[in-house]
């Protein structure tokens, strides 16, 4: 929540305009009153206050020089001036000064929350602008200049803790969290210069009636560690995929165990026999030992990849767009296992050979269908089903006449649509990631860098 300090000589007013805010609706906590301008500008510095009401003429500093004194230590602060005079010269320079609005007394509570709404509007633009920095910084492992924004945030330039939620709205309050950084749909990452709460997290857990999971990765790291640590973090946040329920996970799946098991993967993939024996024998383990969402995600590919299960090799007929579609596609990693040991046992027929007449109908709707839902999860599977296609026909239309494979086509398209909303809206990164279908910030910027040859946070 953004924390508000009311300054006012009048205890009466400081009384009625604590009583008629609704704070929590608003997002907002009340951080303190003060009584002269001094008071108020030790209050704000002291609790970091993101929005200060105050009186324009108060004893000690008055409310023209207490702005001026806010704005040098924090430029981005919200400040909503009071007065009982319609003085043109005061409002003038308030104006001047980067005030927000100027409200006369008795003071009109609707016009007052209308500009309290508004200062929560720019704080959240201005802390997502920070935020895509952040997030640009790490990617780019540009270790000065992202321990200087995390100075900006208030943090020192010591060791910090992380965590992650998946599926969850903003745990950052509950969890204590110093930064709060979106990452993609209910995605977000939490850092702190101090362990997060066990409890807290676990409470958040049993609250949840949906699938869901944290990650609180016990040992601290240096700002240079970020980029790593905070991708692992998200792994381990969605840990809920492999074990079928909510958790909470505190240590990574150990890499050794992981590395054994692709090992045994690949001798299994020798024979059609020796891949189902293998996967019978998976639905039996406790896989949550054995792997991540992402080396879930890159079993699934080498799984599908192979000549017992892809009914056309070398096309992407099962390409799906990350892990997090993974998740998506499929209630568990069980499901995954269970379909994959289906198709073993009852192969798919080879389709027919597409008839020429009706490709050029088929692709343009087709195309169609993407150019209006690219940001939907359409992996080719739902497509071929939305269109009664063998997905081998899909992914040799679009083949035959782009020259592209399917997912190659999804992803240059996406990142058509996210080239343009960098170039015309003030939309965050993570909000333009999600609003063309990439549900990961991180995935999303690996992409785009490949596509572009820059990041986003560079493009413009």
């Amino acid at each position: 929540m953004f924390r508000v300090i009311i300054a006012d000589d009048e205890s009466r007013i400081v009384k009625m305009l604590t009583a008629s805010i609704p704070w929590t609706k608003l997002g907002l906590s009340a951080a303190g009153t003060a009584s002269n301008g001094r008071d108020a500008l030790r209050l704000a510095e002291a609790q970091k206050a993101d929005i200060i009401i105050t009186d324009i003429r108060m004893p000690g500093l008055d409310g023209l020089e207490l702005c001026e004194r806010l704005h040098e230590s924090n430029p981005n602060i919200q400040i909503i001036l009071i007065s009982g005079y319609a003085d043109f010269s005061y409002a003038q320079r308030a104006i001047q000064l980067g005030v927000l609005g100027y409200c006369l007394k008795p003071v009109d509570i609707p016009e007052l929350l209308k500009l309290l709404r508004q200062a929560v509007r720019n704080i959240r633009r201005e802390v997502s602008l920070q935020a895509d920095t952040l997030l640009d910084y790490m990617e780019e492992g540009e270790e000065a200049p992202l321990r200087s924004i995390l100075r900006d945030f208030g943090f020192t330039d010591g060791e910090l803790y992380i965590a992650s939620s998946v599926r969850m709205p903003d745990c950052g309050e509950a969890l204590e969290a110093g930064l709060t950084v979106r990452l993609g749909k209910r995605k977000y990452l939490y850092l702190s210069e101090k362990p997060f709460q066990r409890d807290a997290a676990c409470r958040l857990i049993g609250e949840s009636t949906e699938k869901c999971g944290i990650s609180l990765p016990a040992a601290p790291l240096s700002p240079a560690q970020l980029k790593d640590r905070v991708t692992e973090a998200e792994l381990m946040a969605c840990q809920f995929f492999i074990t079928g329920a909510s958790c909470l996970t505190e240590v990574p799946v150990s890499a050794s165990l992981t590395e054994e098991f692709f090992r045994q993967l690949q001798e299994a993939l020798a024979s059609a026999d020796s891949l189902l024996a293998f996967l019978h024998k998976l639905q039996k383990q406790n896989c949550a030992l054995l792997l991540d969402i992402g080396s879930a995600y890159r079993f699934y590919n080498l799984v599908y990849a192979s000549p017992f299960l892809d009914s056309s090799p070398g096309s992407d007929e099962h390409f799906l767009n990350g892990y997090e579609q993974l998740a998506e596609t499929y209630g568990s990693f069980a499901d995954v296992l269970e379909e994959m040991e289906a198709r073993l046992r009852t192969p798919e027929p080879v389709p027919p050979q597409p008839q020429n007449a009706s490709e050029a109908s088929s692709f343009m709707q087709i195309i169609k269908y993407l150019n209006e839902n690219y940001e939907k999860d359409v992996s080719l599977k739902k497509l071929s089903e939305l269109f009664h296609l063998n997905s081998s026909y899909v992914s040799f239309l679009i083949k035959n006449e782009t020259g592209l494979t399917y997912s190659q086509y999804l992803t240059e398209l996406r990142i058509g649509k996210a080239k343009e909303l960098l170039s015309h809206t003030d939309l965050s990164l993570a909000e333009i990631s999600e609003a063309v279908g990439f549900n990961d910030y991180f995935y999303f910027i690996k992409k785009f860098k490949k596509v572009v040859g820059v990041t986003p946070g560079h493009f413009i």
